[in-house]
């Protein structure tokens, strides 16, 4: 388990052949690309078709109700006409559907004054149509000596109220504002809903004749997304005349294989070593069963490129604390099972392939700890039986198991320290991690020793390590009496994280009150439905099979929750916090798509 050493790599070449050396350095997959240029400005030079397009137009066919066969011959195929033709045919779908409502919406609010047109106003002696919607109750107060008036439509609270005038009258003719009708009658509202449906069915039968181009699309998907890449990278690149300059970060491991690359392609390349006041992105290197706490890892945070990698440690711990929470031999079987059941479903990438190891490994720990704890889908063995000597821990035990999983959690704390003074670079780096490592065996040799040297000897440990976190939690060089209180106050303030080390190890009883939580679900399953099936006769066994079946899945999905939640929190919180100082960028290799297919 390591972290990559890298150094900055500078390709230079003729700006002609720029596309051709992009696509060779994408192919080549170890670059992790240095912007050179702002590339925003030119977002716009992007084509259309490419990369998120072709995502979007993928998942529009897929979500249409109506699929056809899908073509698998690719003679008629070309992926920026289909996503163009597919996403023109969303954008003019859902431009119709919004007519559809806002004319419904329309039709609504015209209905009720009935079905006329606007007539001529020569025909009327210039009179014009004023429409109100008066309340019942207010119609009463309306003066009509002076108003030529007509009530055209009356429900339980409202009246429609059209008045005659040739100018707009006052606005206190009447109780209540005037209602603007607009110029469409109810006629013409109507036949437009139909023209609007009608073309609506059109566009939902061409996307339907559109959905037999999906296979194609997802397999050609990849390929759009490298020409998207590619189209955004050769905007980051430093043009100059006839020259264009291509920087980035290179593993040390490929300089070889990135020289004879630019050999061949007849570009000059040079390689340097980062400065101290750069920060390289992190690539983490571990061997491939064990590459999954890479994914742990950099899911919360990415070491610095200066720090340590954790990966290894983390996900042998996420796998251990995830089987000391579920803890139950029945549920990590069934779990199992499950994998294996629906593991095609996952897919064949390399992120899917790691969880799926991951997984195993999970249901596993899961469910030896349920033999340990002698749990069978919280039906416990008998003493005599094989698998009763096998259950060798007690949750019932709550001393015990308290104090076993605070060991747990001191030795987790302490093993990040101890990772963190190994990997420091300087003396004050390495020590001060080491003084909090002899506060948590102090406190440990306190906390389950009885014997007054045991206890003098923790305090002795308590007082060196609280006196080396002091002296040495900063680089501060003392040159005067100001950096001398300075220093000090460095030292007053580390100490400070006293409370915060203990209260960290107080977290990892979470492993055990999690885990005699699901025992006691468990066993509490099977006790009400043993209770129905000795009170309810005949029918009694079926409802217990309902209990045990609801009863136990939802325990087993509380913990699968539980367990990746907490399991990863100790790791990235309280293991992150104890054994890591920087968090860095994640290595991003220009590289092709993974098609999965």
């Amino acid at each position: 388990m390591s972290i990559v050493a890298l150094k900055k790599a500078s390709l230079i070449g003729i700006l002609e052949d720029k596309d051709k050396v992009l696509n060779a350095v994408q192919k080549l997959g170890c670059l992790h690309l240095i912007p050179l240029a702002d590339p925003q400005k030119n977002l716009d030079a992007v084509p259309s078709g490419t990369g998120q397009n072709a995502v979007e137009a993928l998942r529009w066919l897929l979500d249409s109700p109506a699929q056809r066969r899908p073509v698998t011959i690719e003679d008629e195929f070309n992926l920026d006409d289909i996503v163009h033709q597919v996403l023109a045919n969303r954008k003019a779908l859902k431009a119709c559907e919004e007519r559809r409502v806002k004319l419904e919406k329309r039709i609504r609010e015209v209905s009720p004054w009935g079905q006329f047109d606007f007539p001529n106003l020569e025909e009327i002696g210039n009179y014009r149509l004023w429409f109100y919607i008066v309340p019942n109750r207010k119609v009463p107060s309306i003066d009509q000596s002076d108003k030529i008036i007509e009530v055209v439509h009356r429900d339980r609270y409202r009246s429609y109220v059209v008045l005659l005038s040739p100018n707009e009258p006052a606005l206190d003719a009447m109780p209540v504002p005037r209602t603007h009708m607009g110029k469409n009658s109810l006629r013409l509202l109507e036949q437009k809903l139909e023209q609007t449906e009608v073309r609506l069915e059109g566009l939902e039968l061409t996307r339907h004749a559109l959905t037999k181009w999906r296979f194609l699309l997802a397999r050609h998907l990849a390929e759009a997304k490298d020409r998207s890449a590619r189209a955004l990278a050769s905007m980051e690149t430093a043009d100059a005349g006839r020259i264009f300059v291509l920087q980035a970060w290179a593993p040390t491991n490929h300089i070889g294989l990135i020289e004879t690359a630019c050999a061949s392609l007849g570009i000059a390349v040079w390689f340097e070593e980062p400065a101290e006041d750069e920060a390289p992105p992190t690539l983490l290197d571990n061997p491939p069963p064990l590459k999954a706490g890479e994914d742990l890892v950099t899911f919360y945070q990415t070491p610095g490129y200066r720090e340590w990698d954790p990966s290894v440690i983390v996900y042998l711990s996420f796998i251990l604390f995830f089987g000391m929470i579920v803890a139950d031999a029945g549920y990590g079987l069934f779990m199992l099972g499950g994998l294996f059941l629906f593991r095609h479903r996952l897919g064949s990438t390399s992120a899917a392939k790691r969880a799926f190891g991951l997984s195993i490994w999970l249901f596993l720990s899961s469910s030896i700890f349920g033999v340990l704890t002698g749990s069978y889908f919280g039906i416990r063995p008998s003493p005599e039986s094989i698998l009763g000597h096998a259950a060798i821990i007690r949750l019932s035990d709550i001393d015990t198991m308290m104090k076993a999983t605070l060991l747990i959690g001191g030795a987790h704390v302490a093993l990040a320290n101890l990772m963190r003074s190994r990997h420091a670079s300087s003396l004050s780096g390495r020590l001060e991690p080491i003084g909090w490592i002899l506060i948590l065996a102090g406190g440990f040799s306190v906390f389950l020793t009885t014997g007054a040297f045991a206890n003098n000897f923790g305090v002795s440990l308590i007082a060196a390590g609280l006196l080396t976190v002091g002296l040495f939690s900063g680089n501060r060089k003392v040159v005067s009496f100001k950096t001398a209180g300075l220093r000090v106050f460095d030292g007053l303030t580390a100490l400070a994280r006293t409370v915060n080390i203990f209260s960290d190890v107080l977290s990892y009883m979470r492993l055990f009150a999690l885990a005699l939580a699901a025992a006691s679900l468990a066993a509490t399953v099977n006790d009400l439905a043993n209770q129905v099936i000795a009170n309810v006769p005949g029918i009694g066994l079926l409802i217990a099979l309902a209990i045990l079946a609801v009863g136990h899945a939802i325990n087993v999905g509380l913990g699968l929750i539980a367990g990746t939640v907490h399991g990863l929190r100790l790791n990235v919180i309280e293991f992150f916090n104890w054994g890591m100082k920087n968090e860095g960028t994640p290595f991003r290799p220009f590289r092709k798509e993974e098609t999965g297919l």
